[in-house]
């Protein structure tokens, strides 16, 4: 069976868009055709409309960004040096406001192109002549991005306005915020109905398009950030009645070019070693003069690859937290060796072990071509168990939930003694958490959920206020839209 990647018809859709015509796994009208009026007058054109959603739902030059902001603000990362420190020192020290360009240009503008295209797609597909079939399997795919970037923003924002259509006479300019439970209930519904004629993961033959699992995957953590814990309970076991995903055996492996499309992953950034498309964190996590490490004998740099001045590291408290035979803790550097031969010890300066978790022997300047997982089946398994926690207090199966993900990297299962009692257990749950997926960008969700990013903030001894637990609606839109009122404390 041929598995198509996503990334590829990506770069096919940059590439007609750009030039004139296309010719390769999708052909897609020229650029002078590409009209709503045009573009609906076939499945590729429908398609082509909507890889354009799948494009800025996969905007692969903010994946760095988006990992450091989601860290730097918790107890795991850190950024020491030059114009990305300078960027991040916000939210380092937690006084960011609604003029930083990040607001904008990482997690809210891409989402509601995404959201324009997708609606672009649900408002023109009725009348095209595409047969009913195509028009079930694309109308589901469009609902599913459009609820998923609902999904995405609502980490970062809590609610914000419900763009359902791009006619601004039904919805204008100036669009006031949903409630809260309009705007959770419209998410939810919307997955739940796609989910049903999204196509199996077995029978999906392009990596990265969506499928039940996206879907479902998507919703159970929007649920699980919602705290809405039996239904995290009832939609994990859905994902688990698949019958499709697994763990990858070898955690670091899990991350490896080569073995992108393992069934461990869900739903990814895909990322190619080319401008625009390229993950770009491993070059603030490479130290000064790296060339290669021990710890990760499969790379080594080469003087093709960047190698930023800027650095981007793990706090020490963090590091440490590992137990010493935890494989995870192998991802993460605290020597190399460097272009001249030398052995560098990155422990002889604080909060400045590197996590190398991304990396591509293929790597083109600052681009390199390592996905960044957005939802694999461990934080199923994990969000499944903290829901039955919540539930039920700890349970023979929660803690054997636990246990699945944990046995693939340490020799250490934990027993229902050691899970204590509720609140015990949440704790050793949301440890677990942050040895599994540091460096993917969950850390601060995570915190948020359990009541902790403040707590450890103003450990660190950082003036962080509650209401900072989202962040400020970007002022580029209060200006575009006087409807959009700004939340309270900022």
């Amino acid at each position: 069976m041929k598995i198509t990647s996503i990334k590829n018809i990506l770069t096919g859709l940059v590439l007609c868009i750009l030039f004139t015509s296309c010719e390769s796994e999708l052909d897609m009208p020229p650029v002078d055709e590409f009209s709503p009026d045009n573009v609906v007058q076939s499945q590729e054109g429908l398609e082509a409309l909507l890889f354009s959603a799948y494009q800025f739902d996969n905007a692969g030059e903010t994946i760095k960004d988006e990992i450091l902001i989601n860290e730097v603000t918790t107890d795991i990362g850190f950024v020491r040096i030059g114009a990305v420190e300078r960027e991040m020192k916000p939210f380092l020290d937690f006084n960011w406001d609604a003029s930083d360009p990040k607001f904008e240009l990482v997690f809210w503008a891409p989402r509601y192109r995404a959201i324009r295209d997708a609606n672009t797609v649900l408002e023109n597909i009725e009348n095209s002549p595409v047969s009913e079939e195509s028009k079930a399997l694309i109308t589901a795919e469009a609902r599913y991005l459009r609820a998923a970037q609902y999904a995405f923003l609502y980490r970062y924002f809590g609610v914000v306005p419900l763009r359902t259509t791009t006619d601004l006479e039904t919805q204008p300019q100036e669009l006031p915020l949903p409630s809260e439970e309009e705007f959770l209930t419209f998410v939810e519904t919307e997955l739940r109905e796609a989910t049903t004629n999204l196509l199996p993961p077995s029978e999906q033959l392009q990596r990265g398009r969506a499928t039940k699992g996206h879907s479902l995957a998507v919703l159970a953590k929007f649920l699980l950030q919602t705290k809405q814990w039996a239904k995290v309970a009832e939609i994990t076991k859905m994902i688990m009645d698949l019958n499709y995903y697994e763990l990858y055996p070898d955690y670091r492996a899990a991350f490896f070019v080569e073995n992108e499309g393992n069934r461990e992953i869900i739903v990814t950034w895909s990322l190619t070693n080319e401008q625009g498309f390229g993950n770009q964190y491993q070059n603030g996590a490479f130290p000064p003069g790296f060339m290669e490490a021990e710890a990760i004998p499969e790379f080594t740099w080469t003087s093709a690859m960047a190698n930023w001045a800027t650095q981007f590291s793990m706090r020490d408290s963090f590091y440490d937290s590992f137990e010493a035979d935890d494989d995870r803790k192998q991802t993460i550097i605290e020597s190399y060796t460097n272009l001249s031969g030398d052995i560098v010890n990155l422990r002889n300066t604080a909060d400045n072990t590197r996590s190398l978790k991304y990396f591509d022997n293929d790597q083109v300047g600052n681009f390199s071509g390592s996905d960044h997982p957005y939802i694999r089946y461990a934080d199923i398994l994990l969000a499944r168990a903290e829901a039955l926690n919540q539930l039920n207090g700890p349970t023979p199966e929660a803690v054997d939930l636990v246990n699945t993900v944990r046995a693939r990297s340490i020799d250490d299962p934990y027993t229902l003694a050691d899970a204590g009692n509720k609140d015990s257990f949440n704790d050793l749950i949301l440890q677990e958490r942050g040895w599994e997926f540091f460096s993917e960008g969950k850390r601060r969700e995570d915190l948020v959920r359990h009541g902790k990013l403040m707590e450890y903030a103003q450990q660190r001894g950082v003036n962080a206020r509650e209401f900072q637990r989202y962040f400020p609606y970007p002022q580029a839109e209060l200006n575009a839209n006087p409807a959009l009122e700004q939340r309270n404390g900022y």
